[in-house]
């Protein structure tokens, strides 16, 4: 019978079966959501935060290689560099321009009162006016020997004084040139100030003009110094073991303290062709393209000198290689919170970067801070 104690007795036990068995299937589904941990892995939880002192990146391809590193300073662009001095004598009445100040050419950098300028106005003027009355003579004389009232040789002296008149007024009009003066207006009359303009465009690094001194244009200190820091020089002495791999053309990466975590490529345009005899050493030129002005003359750094490869290669940043055992090994991440162990074989390593031989691929993806912190988990997960 259906109510009968032995058909309610199986069906209780049947119910004790089927709980029985399905409380041993939830741990095999929670083992197969979290797999074991491998001997090579770590797992850190992502809900603990500590996933926020761990970086990754995928191996940089290198295609060249730094064959020697120079201590190097920047200094200013000599081809793009001009010291000003006065064409006049005078006094500074005022200073248009001050210590790294930028300026574009034509700028005024000071006024000047000077009596050279003075006198090579006046005599502008008195030239113009000479030339203006030797032409309307020579118009006149010419104009009576066609009326036949003047003779042959008052036409040709008249000829020979404009010619005189217009030569000077030619010299007249080259010395205000040279002093930067397009002319002089007439109803103006004669200055005597002088305007000093930046002859290019750049940043004023130097200036020994102070308002009222004298200047005299025989004196060789520069008034003000005006440079364009838009393309800078780099300066290195080279030990003669490393000058078979420096020529023209040869690329340079640049750093400097004074501008962290960034690297400045430059083209050597210039080497010495003797050492110097105290130190040995010869002397390298290159230029830096510097369009944000980051770079300013006498900073230091380190200039890496660069060979192509002869294949291209792995890089990964130094710190992300970890000491283990006796193996040289790199963390890579599976998905975010899993870890993997991984021996590799490291090439040349100038302290920054580090080249791998074997043991990683191109889309690995390497722990490049933080695998410190993943070797000690794994050290305590053992």
């Amino acid at each position: 019978m259906k109510g009968s104690p032995v058909h309610r007795v199986r069906v209780g036990a049947l119910l004790v079966l089927a709980a029985t068995f399905g409380c041993r299937e939830t741990p095999r589904s929670a083992q197969a959501a979290s797999p074991p941990l491998g001997p090579d892995e770590v797992r850190i939880d992502t809900a603990s935060g500590k996933l926020a002192y761990i970086t990754v990146q995928t191996p940089t391809i290198r295609r060249e290689r730094v064959i020697a590193a120079l201590p190097a300073q920047v200094v200013m662009n000599e081809d793009r560099t001009v010291r000003v001095l006065t064409p006049v004598a005078g006094r500074i009445a005022s200073l248009d321009a001050a210590m790294g100040d930028a300026v574009s050419a034509g700028a005024p950098l000071a006024h000047i009162i000077s009596s050279d300028m003075a006198q090579a106005a006046s005599d502008f003027t008195k030239a113009r006016a000479a030339a203006a009355q030797t032409a309307a003579a020579l118009a006149r004389a010419e104009d009576l020997y066609q009326h036949h009232v003047a003779a042959l040789r008052d036409v040709e002296q008249a000829r020979s004084d404009d010619q005189q008149a217009r030569a000077e007024l030619a010299r007249a009009r080259s010395r205000l040139t040279a002093l930067g003066v397009d002319g002089v207006s007439g109803d103006a009359g004669v200055s005597s100030q002088y305007v000093l303009r930046a002859p290019i465009g750049g940043i004023v690094v130097d200036r020994t003009a102070n308002p009222g001194a004298e200047v005299r244009p025989d004196v060789p200190t520069p008034l003000f110094t005006v440079t364009s820091l838009d393309v800078v020089w780099l300066t290195a002495s080279v030990y003669q073991r490393d000058l078979a791999a420096i020529h023209r053309g040869v690329k340079l990466r640049f750093t400097t303290d004074a501008v962290p975590g960034r690297e400045f490529d430059a083209t050597v345009t210039y080497v010495s062709g003797a050492l110097d005899p105290q130190t040995r050493t010869a002397t390298v030129r290159a230029e830096v393209p510097n369009a944000d002005h980051r770079l300013r003359p006498q900073e230091t750094g380190t200039a890496r000198v660069l060979a192509p490869e002869t294949s291209p290669v792995l890089v990964v940043p130094t710190k992300a290689l970890v000491t283990h055992g006796t193996n040289t090994v790199v963390y890579l991440e599976l998905v975010p919170g899993r870890y993997v162990r991984r021996t590799v074989t490291v090439g040349d390593d100038d302290g920054s970067t580090a080249v791998i031989l074997s043991g990683i691929g191109p889309n690995d993806r390497v722990v490049v801070a933080g695998s410190l912190f993943l070797e000690g988990e794994s050290e305590r997960a053992s």
